[in-house]
């Protein structure tokens, strides 16, 4: 069986921003996880627990899943032909 790599990544860079997008708007609107997701970010080049720093983190996990899930599927159909 034979992953398409394109669909697989555009899945992975989808889940991968929509995470980060749900979890900023909670808890800016609530706070709840403020300390967490500010020790996270810190991992992240140009991150703050701002809109803009929202806006960031979601574009490079769109970017870095789509990239990962891309060579997952590359690997995989090279490795099961």
């Amino acid at each position: 069986m034979q992953l398409n790599s394109n669909a697989l990544g555009l899945a992975a860079g989808i889940l991968g921003g929509a995470f980060w997008l749900v979890a900023m708007i909670i808890s800016f609107l609530t706070g709840i996880g403020e300390i967490t997701l500010t020790t996270v970010g810190s991992f992240h080049p140009f991150f703050s627990y701002t809109f803009g720093g929202m806006i960031i983190i979601v574009i490079e996990h769109l970017v870095g899943g789509y990239v990962c899930g891309w060579i997952f599927a590359k690997v995989y159909n090279k490795f099961t032909q």
